[in-house]
């Protein structure tokens, strides 16, 4: 296990310090939709149908790097969001179970999941800002 462990590392290391993965290297494009996070400018058009966009694409990884980027982020804010609502409702469901015992305990045991699952989605995003800051910039 620890053979393939160092294995997978010494391929990361050789793919990541190698200089033609994050090559400065930038392609301009022309597109008719926007690029997300490859800083598209409009150049002219006034309807959407002819609607133009130059965009500069960087060669090579770093340009699945923005798009994994993006992802991520988003991927975050929506387990985020849906982490919150259901501690808001599993806070009613408990507010409102009243004299019913197990109700109460169900609620207690989803409120303390949620907060888990929160502090441990936290925590995963303050490792990956430690290991690859790059995703959160």
């Amino acid at each position: 296990m620890k053979k393939i462990i160092l294995f997978f590392c010494l391929i990361l290391l050789g793919l990541f310090s190698s200089g033609n993965v994050f090559a400065a290297s930038e392609t301009t494009v022309i597109v008719t939709e926007q690029i997300p996070g490859m800083g598209c400018t409009s150049i002219g058009g006034d309807t959407p149908e002819t609607k133009k966009y130059k965009c500069t694409v960087q060669s090579g990884f770093g340009s699945v790097m923005a798009i994994f980027k993006g992802l991520i982020k988003y991927a975050t804010f929506i387990t985020a969001l849906v982490g919150v609502l259901m501690l808001v409702v599993s806070g009613v469901q408990y507010s409102i179970s009243g004299a019913d015992k197990s109700a109460a305990e169900d609620a207690k045991k989803r409120i303390v999941k949620v907060l888990s699952g929160l502090v441990l989605l936290f925590l995963i995003g303050f490792i990956l800002n430690s290991v690859a800051p790059w995703v959160y910039r």
